[in-house]
């Protein structure tokens, strides 16, 4: 079994990395969290789900990518690599993990703009997402 700590340290060892989970997509759990929360506690501490409060904001974004043909090619549906949103507080990188069976995973890391690189996180995303399935 993967151990989702040691892959969160290793997201989190990306230079300006501030928040760093993997989350069940299909019911919004949160599997593993480390780093700063969005109220400046440990995101570990929080709740155990990405919708806290109700806040369906996420998932509906990532439901709604999924299940779109305009953001899916045609020949490979339902393959989403990336969703990257900014915002004045950083770049928000949701990264899809791809698994042989039909797991509905993502890497979700919140990024400083000031000092993370963009295109080298989803990069180091990419490999870290490979190193899990292989685990």
């Amino acid at each position: 079994m993967p151990d989702f700590e040691d892959l969160l340290r290793q997201v989190m060892a990306i230079r300006g990395t501030l928040r760093a989970a993997l989350i069940d997509h299909s019911s919004g759990m949160t599997v593993a969290a480390l780093g700063r929360g969005d109220d400046g506690e440990d995101a570990d501490r929080q709740q155990p789900r990405w919708e806290p409060d109700g806040d369906t904001g996420p998932m509906d974004i990532i439901r709604a990518t999924v299940s779109s043909p305009t953001f899916v090619a045609p020949a490979t549906p339902g393959y989403v690599e990336d969703i990257v949103i900014t915002s004045a507080n950083g770049y928000h990188l949701i990264h899809f993990v791809v698994t042989a069976f039909d797991a509905r995973l993502v890497l979700y890391v919140w990024l400083d703009r000031l000092v993370g690189n963009l295109a080298m996180t989803q990069r180091s995303l990419r490999n870290l997402g490979q190193h899990l399935v292989a685990a």
